[in-house]
């Protein structure tokens, strides 16, 4: 029997890369797979991405220390609660992916599994589109506010 070609199987190229990296990444970190899918798509990815939601609101205050306007200070108090937006989205998901690293990794294969039911499609699917779409998109939305900014 010939399997119909589905659109959504492309999906497993790239997921399968993604995989390959993070074992060669484990690897030369002396780490397992879990456990560097939890330091990179979770901690690192998380801080970058948190970081980069308190870099607009950095450019905010530096331009208002260069020359002081209520403008730039009103920007500076709105772009304080963006960052912190980052920061509390990412301290709240440190906390439900808590340690050990084995229950981390487990949760967040259940949750990308039920977020793959509901939106009826694949757990790979779900995956890219969090750890590499919009997680892609998020960093472009600040990098594109900071270069407004300047």
């Amino acid at each position: 029997m010939i399997r119909k070609f589905r659109w959504i199987d492309l999906a497993l190229l790239p997921f399968g890369l993604c995989v390959l990296f993070l074992l060669l990444l484990g690897k030369l970190f002396g780490l397992t797979y879990k456990q560097i899918s939890v330091v990179f798509n979770l901690w690192v990815q998380g801080a970058v991405l948190a970081l980069s939601g308190l870099a607009p609101f950095g450019i905010a205050i530096y331009k208002l220390l260069e020359s002081f306007s209520v403008g730039w200070l009103f920007l500076a108090i709105i772009l304080a609660i963006y960052g912190i937006a980052y920061v509390y989205a990412f301290i709240k998901m440190l906390q439900h992916y808590h340690l050990p690293f084995n229950d981390a990794f487990d949760l967040c294969v259940m949750d990308l599994q039920l977020l793959a039911k509901k939106w009826h499609t694949t757990y790979q699917m779900v995956n890219l589109l969090i750890f590499i779409l919009f997680y892609l998109i998020l960093i472009g939305v600040n990098v594109i506010i900071c270069y407004f900014l300047f």
